[in-house]
């Protein structure tokens, strides 16, 4: 029944992320965004942009047809300064951007604080993926397949409520995530841990939920690092 559970949860959280990727080749890419920092302002993995409405507030992304960039923090009441981010973009695919930044200025009323400065640095390929009102860019190796799987379990991670959940508990000694696992799998006799693999892993207040998957099953197991055990997550029938 865990295996049926987390294989019917797998299966609807792939076709979203699938119907996503679907939907991202058909995005616009070329408009005013209202991003959440300023590209290559700091090295980021990851960004969230919706398109610029009436109230321009935060930080602005301008990309042009010509392929240039430009992204600046937007004035509020009482601000006296400005950065401004310019460059290039490409689009790799239909769900790949890649930016190069050659510019980067700041300004404010002091002039003697004013600079600018031109190298041209590359920030790396970042995957498109478009939610409901927004569109996330996810550094990325430019693999789509590894972009998909990356959502796939981020949404599975986001969607686990440990208080829908049974656990046993067990001992271990193990230090990586992988040691945890192994230890539990090999100590319970549930799950053959050379067939397995951990994708992922998330530190919550109650304990370390880690995600694990062999083949199409996945399975969530739960490491209290305070207490040292570890036990897999069953779903209360």
């Amino acid at each position: 029944m865990t295996k049926l559970i987390l294989k019917n949860k797998f299966v609807f959280l792939l076709i979203s992320v699938l119907f996503s990727v679907t939907v991202n080749a058909q995005t616009n890419i070329f408009n005013t965004w209202r991003i959440s920092n300023l590209i290559g302002f700091r090295d980021l993995n990851e960004y969230s942009m919706v398109a610029m409405g009436e109230d321009h507030w935060g930080y602005m992304l301008i990309l042009n047809h010509d392929g240039t960039f430009i992204s600046r923090n937007l004035p509020e009441c009482g601000n006296d300064f400005s950065r401004n981010v310019s460059g290039s973009f490409m689009l790799v695919d239909d769900s790949h951007i890649r930016f190069i930044l050659k510019k980067t200025s700041y300004s404010s009323l002091n002039k003697n604080d004013n600079s600018e400065s031109e190298a041209t640095v590359d920030l790396g390929i970042f995957y498109i993926y478009k939610e409901a009102n927004s569109i996330r860019l996810i550094k990325s190796n430019g693999i789509l397949q590894d972009d998909k799987d990356k959502m796939l379990y981020n949404e599975m991670m986001d969607s686990f409520n440990w208080k829908l959940y049974d656990f046993v508990w067990e001992n271990t000694k193990g230090k990586s995530r992988e040691e945890i696992v192994k230890d539990y799998f090999d100590h319970s006799g549930k799950v053959n841990f050379s067939n397995c693999k951990v994708v992922i892993s998330k530190k919550e207040t109650y304990g370390q939920v880690i995600l694990v998957q062999q083949k199409d099953n996945f399975y969530f197991v739960i490491y209290d690092d305070f207490k040292k055990k570890v036990s897999l997550a069953y779903p209360r029938q």
